[in-house]
């Protein structure tokens, strides 16, 4: 049995040719068009669409008295039109939830839309006085960058819309660029097209993935029919069901590390031109572009950390640990964040062993206190812990609005925020919480809350407890040292990262090499091995890792040269296998504040030793 996947023309192997195909090739064609089209309408796209049209009311504000009033209004009315007709068949789909005899119907809108819309960014780069204005270039090129990343999000489960879509809007930006007399927009030209070349790439891999699961979907299906002739239709149709409700959650967990390759390569660009800006209204512009790229950081990451709770992929690793250094690291990252609201941040000392997994309970407590700081105007936030009996209760108090008995059932779930009907993106996502709640369930903790409106919150967690008395560990301190002269090495497979990798490392003064594969790193290194740190993409091409690349170099050197590994994935699996191997590990995106942190640190322990 073959299905076709619309989205390029190919065909994919569902099922061994020796066993007979039931359904005619239409149906099965049909299927797959419907269940692309319920993970297409069924994201969280209402946000999605409000999002869009934030966007276009923002190019509208900033570029209103650069371009022609008639250009923006008849621009900006038709996206905002076209994104309102967009609602309305979002809302009729998924009230009528047509049969999948009817998906060529609805599936077929997203290239046209898709296409449409890409179109309408990319034309405006040839408004009047765009490509005469830098601070309008940089603008239209930042937020051309962001909207085609948060696009592969949406799109790229049907990649034809997706190519669509970005193809047009920032193959536009490159002929605009090239038809510009300046040195610099022959580099922007040539930047959008790789750019282009990168995200096309992970819209491929993220729609392979997808038509993977509706494969599999498909054969538990078939698996079912089987187990009916047996008598055994009850549970395999059960499983079924589950797996359904699964599919989206365990599309997006697998499709984490095409989503942020180009969101960490974005942040990259937005550092790089950070340190180049001479003029005060561009810095404004950067500024505001940072704000927007770490919301969508946030954003991504939290959507992300819910799917791979919904689908089942994070298995808790139990351990027995100290909880001081968590609440340390707590108030280290969170003092400077209370005192810019002139809040009191109080932690008080728990010297206690608790068994549980430490990185979960760690996120738990951040998203608390994250959460307790964002809801109080003014007083304070107590982060501690009291013991009863064998159970450690560590709560959060603030003094903050308060929740009403009416609504503590419903502050545990995705995109619930109180006093934030304009979602106000300042006052977070609404998703905090309902991650707080599933890992609680996952680490089988009990989670409490009370609270009194205009009084505050008190959220309360209960651990095992295994111990007291823990000596007081030394905090760790950030480093900040010169890297001026380092000696770096990259290794990554993909240009555009390795290109912004270089341009905020030359920006610290070090000195930069780069590889795509292992044996390029081994290549440009040499006999002479004259480097001082490794900075590697876990995941790279032909099935090579960074762990197997850091040994090779440090084979080679006879020397344990230090090394960072930086990857977006986030399958468990892998991940272990990162951490087991005993290097340092970042999460892509990269703060670059982070990254330079740790590299000093790393280079001031070898000097130490």
């Amino acid at each position: 049995m073959l299905i076709e996947d619309h989205s390029d023309g190919n065909q994919t192997m569902l099922h061994s040719t020796d066993k007979p195909a039931s359904p005619s090739s239409k149906v099965i064609n049909d299927i797959v068009l419907h269940e692309l089209g319920k993970i297409l309408l069924f994201q969280p796209i209402y946000s999605i669409l409000f999002g869009h049209a934030i966007a276009v009311i923002i190019v509208v504000v900033f570029l209103w008295h650069m371009v022609p009033d008639f250009w923006l209004l008849l621009w900006s009315t038709i996206l905002i039109g076209q994104t309102l007709a967009w609602i309305l068949v979002v809302a009729r789909y998924r009230r009528i939830q047509p049969p999948a005899s009817q998906a060529n119907y609805w599936i077929r809108l997203f290239p046209f839309a898709a296409g449409i819309t890409g179109v309408l960014w990319g034309i405006t780069i040839f408004w009047p006085g765009v490509l005469q204005d830098p601070s309008a270039t940089v603008f239209l090129s930042i937020m051309a960058l962001g909207v085609s990343a948060a696009g592969l999000a949406v799109l790229a489960p049907y990649l034809r819309s997706f190519v669509a879509f970005a193809g047009s809007m920032l193959l536009l930006f490159a002929i605009g660029f090239f038809m510009g007399d300046r040195k610099l927009d022959t580099t922007l030209g040539v930047m959008f097209l790789l750019y282009l070349s990168v995200i096309l790439i992970s819209g491929r891999n993220m729609r392979q993935a997808v038509i993977k699961s509706i494969e599999l979907r498909l054969e538990n299906r078939d698996l079912v029919d089987d187990l009916v002739v047996k008598n055994t239709q009850a549970e395999q149709a059960r499983e079924e069901a589950v797996q359904a409700d699964l599919s989206k959650s365990k599309f997006l967990a697998a499709a984490s590390h095409d989503l942020r390759q180009p969101l960490h390569a974005l942040g990259l660009f937005v550092d790089a031109l950070e340190n180049r800006i001479q003029y005060p209204e561009v810095r404004s512009i950067v500024d505001n572009i940072r704000i927007s790229t770490d919301a969508l950081s946030d954003l991504l990451n939290a959507l992300l950390d819910i799917s791979k709770l919904d689908a089942g992929v994070l298995e808790p690793r139990i351990s027995e640990f100290p909880l001081r250094p968590i609440l340390e690291r707590i108030q280290t990252d969170f003092n400077e964040i209370a005192a810019t609201k002139s809040l009191r941040l109080r932690i008080v000392d728990c010297g206690f062993m608790i068994k549980t997994d430490p990185a979960m309970l760690e996120r738990i407590l951040r998203n608390l206190v994250s959460n307790a700081i964002r809801y109080t105007r003014q007083g304070s936030v107590l982060l501690g812990c009291r013991r009863s009996g064998e159970q450690l209760r560590i709560e959060v108090h603030d003094t903050g609005i308060g929740i009403s008995a009416n609504e503590l059932d419903n502050i545990f779930e995705e995109f619930y925020q109180i006093e934030n009907p304009e979602r106000d993106r300042r006052k977070g996502l609404g998703l905090g919480l309902a991650i707080v709640k599933r890992l609680a369930v996952l680490l089988n903790c009990e989670l409490s809350v009370d609270s009194t409106p205009n009084k505050g919150s008190a959220f309360r967690i209960s651990v095992p407890c295994v111990g007291t008395n823990i000596p007081q560990e030394k905090p760790v301190q950030a480093f900040t040292a010169d890297l001026h002269g380092t000696r770096v090495l990259v290794i990554d497979d993909e240009t555009i990262i390795r290109i912004g990798m270089r341009k905020v490392l030359e920006e610290w003064g070090c000195e930069v090499m780069e590889a795509e594969s292992i044996a390029q790193a081994l290549e440009v290194t040499g006999g002479h091995c004259s480097i001082d740190i490794i900075l590697t993409d876990y995941r790279l091409r032909e099935e090579e890792t960074g762990i197997e690349a850091i040994r090779q170099l440090h084979a080679l050197c006879k020397r344990d040269v230090p090394a960072i590994i930086l990857t977006g994935d986030t399958d468990p699996q892998r991940l272990r296998e990162a951490k087991d191997s005993g290097f340092r590990l970042i999460h892509k995106p990269v703060a670059t504040g982070k990254l330079r942190s740790l590299m000093s640190y790393l280079l001031e322990q070898v000097k130490a030793n």
